[in-house]
């Protein structure tokens, strides 16, 4: 982003009224830990929509939740989305069709600037995302798999 995010609400709701589908998330740009990490969400994902199990209403709210390792919604917008201040955010295709040009439409249509990074540990917040124990990438993954244990 061009400046750090001021609004993250109507950051958020600019986004929804923008964004092609609800197949497409805007989420935290610290908060994945490895393009693995950010798999087995969408797998878990996918598992929680198949049986009918997903705690938040949409799939971008669901996505954001289960990297957040909560129940709870808020909690969970707070930890894996837009904050006052955030500087960068992942643009996520939940339908997994990764077409580069519907990526850089939505960087358009946001005015936001395309980088090449990849997620990576070294750009991970841990501490934001609840995680106390390491900022390791299997410690992300294992995060995911508390927010459905019962």
């Amino acid at each position: 982003m061009d400046e750090p995010c001021d609004d993250p609400r109507a950051l958020a709701m600019s986004w929804i009224e923008k964004r092609k589908s609800t197949y497409w998330a805007l989420i935290s740009g610290t908060c994945l830990a490895s393009d693995i990490h950010a798999w087995v969400a969408y797998n878990v994902l996918q598992r929680n929509k198949d049986r009918s199990t997903m705690k938040s209403n949409s799939l971008d709210g669901e996505f954001i939740r289960l990297l957040s390792g909560t129940h709870h919604i808020a909690t969970s917008f707070k930890r894996a989305g837009l904050c006052k201040g955030d500087t960068e955010a992942w643009i996520v295709d939940l339908s997994a069709e990764g077409i580069d040009e519907n990526f850089l439409e939505h960087v358009e249509i946001m005015g936001f600037k395309m980088l090449e990074d990849r997620p990576h540990v070294g750009i991970f917040d841990a501490e934001r995302m609840g995680i106390t124990s390491s900022d390791l990438e299997n410690a992300a993954i294992a995060h995911i798999h508390l927010a459905d244990m019962r």
